[in-house]
């Protein structure tokens, strides 16, 4: 009973002031758009793609977490369970982050007849998405306490993500940023889909361990 409160409320909390509709149209028309000025340019067009499932992924994040701030003091009280809350609210933007990338995916107009390499771009977005909604959550702490603090510290995330994988400082610790730039340096360098699978399991690890530590790190805020 707890776990549908949650997720009802959760979803309901996606879906106020039409935030989650508005992001879902504005990606299509971008896209849209997008493929029609770029054409056939499918390096230029999948790599912008995969930054702006990043972003719109983030701004999801941050706008949920808000709300949560804002209007759900007196649930938390009658929920009375960390755990079941917080991956509650996990589940409830993966589900939103995986809608959003599908519906990404389709309209890149990038499909092939190879199942493998359609399915790893799916994956690609899909991931890329929930790596930056577990950087949000990670900081979630912060968004309560020390707002400023929190923002710097996303901004610094961010850039690091970006950032050039291949740059001579970044890459001696390469392995504990954010895999987005390796995904789109490796999409740039060989324009073959199914060589950006490997990235793909490293950003599904890296977004479960990072969920696993905004778990761990977040249960003193939990009340606040």
């Amino acid at each position: 009973m707890k776990f549908k409160l949650l997720y009802a409320n959760f979803t309901k909390l996606l879906l106020a002031d039409l935030i989650y509709p508005i992001l879902l149209a504005f990606m299509i028309i971008f896209e849209i758009m997008f493929n029609m000025l770029i054409g056939s340019n499918t390096t230029i067009k999948f790599t912008s793609i995969i930054i702006m499932n990043f972003f719109i992924a983030i701004i999801l994040a941050m706008y949920f977490l808000k709300k949560d701030t804002d209007e759900n003091r007196y649930l938390k009280q009658r929920v009375n369970n960390y755990h079941l809350y917080a991956i509650t609210q996990m589940l409830v933007l993966v589900t939103a982050n995986l809608i959003l990338a599908i519906f990404s995916g389709i309209f890149t107009f990038m499909f092939s007849n190879s199942p493998g390499a359609n399915a790893t771009m799916l994956l690609t977005l899909i991931t890329t998405q929930w790596v930056a909604t577990a950087i949000v959550f990670t900081c979630r702490s912060q968004w309560t306490n020390h707002k400023y603090i929190a923002t710097i510290c996303l901004v610094i995330v961010v850039f690091f993500a970006l950032a050039d994988s291949n740059n001579a400082v970044l890459v001696y610790i390469n392995w504990i940023l954010p895999p987005v730039s390796n995904m789109v340096v490796t999409f740039q360098e060989k324009s073959k889909m199914l060589a950006l699978f490997p990235l793909v399991i490293r950003q599904l690890a890296y977004a479960i361990i990072l969920f696993g530590i905004s778990e761990f790190f977040n249960k003193k805020s939990y009340i606040k």
